[in-house]
């Protein structure tokens, strides 16, 4: 059976996806609202690493280790 890339990476994707869009609409509404936005300018972006890693990776890791 072939498989498409989509198919085979959806796993990780969508998720990575959803986070990535939903980051860029807050960081977007909040730099636009707050009238003091410095520190929210790092904030939001600074937080991508561990979002990735609790809503991605760990998902991820602990399906892998329940299959083997």
């Amino acid at each position: 059976m072939k498989f498409t890339a989509f198919e085979v990476h959806k796993h990780w994707l969508v998720p990575s996806l959803l986070i990535l869009v939903g980051t860029t609409l807050f960081y977007v509404i909040v730099v636009s609202f707050v009238q003091k936005p410095f520190p929210w300018m790092l904030i939001i972006p600074g937080s991508l690493p561990l979002t990735f890693y609790f809503f991605v990776a760990r998902p991820l890791i602990r399906k892998e280790t329940q299959d083997a």
